[in-house]
């Protein structure tokens, strides 16, 4: 029979593995919804800023 530390031990270090592909998610989520459309939105307003440089 393992101690009582080993098996509190073994629990979290499964939670943590459970976790991680729970993290990675929330990561990616928040990734592509909120930075990424902010990302090209300005990226749109740099282009555009050159593009009427261009033409002036």
């Amino acid at each position: 029979m393992h101690s009582k530390a080993y098996l509190e031990a073994k629990k979290e270090f499964v939670n943590c593995i459970v976790m991680s592909p729970i993290c990675l998610g929330v990561s990616l989520f928040l990734a592509f919804t909120e930075w990424y459309p902010i990302m090209k939105r300005e990226r749109l307003k740099e282009v555009q800023g050159e593009q009427e440089a261009m033409a002036a």
